[in-house]
């Protein structure tokens, strides 16, 4: 027969984890507004770098008499790397996510 005070202690162990692991989850609402800042951020990214890119195209043109073709390349260039750095955002995000995932994994194992 089952002792009171080992159910008592599993159901007090049962509380505290419960208690740690929504002290370890965010806030839907704060999430949603991560989300947000981090995509508007990398929008502004890669319309920056496309701005930029245009630019010095455009102003090498100009300088070298090269017609539209400076403009052009450099205008890929910046649209690359902006979706560049988008793409080194989202790898490191994903890796944050899997250390996290790893973690808890550990913490319900040991």
């Amino acid at each position: 027969m089952p002792d009171p005070a080992d159910k008592q202690s599993l159901e007090s162990l049962e509380a505290r984890l419960e208690a740690a692991k929504a002290r370890h989850r965010p806030e839907p609402r704060q999430v949603a507004v991560t989300a947000l800042a981090q995509g508007t951020r990398h929008a502004f990214e890669i319309a920056a770098t496309t701005i930029v890119g245009a630019g010095i195209g455009f102003f090498l043109d100009r300088w070298l008499g090269t017609g539209p073709w400076l403009l052009l390349l450099f205008l890929l260039l910046g649209i690359g790397a902006g979706f560049w750095n988008l793409l080194k955002a989202v790898n490191a995000e994903a890796a944050a996510v899997r250390r996290a995932a790893d973690e808890d994994r550990q913490e319900e194992q040991g």
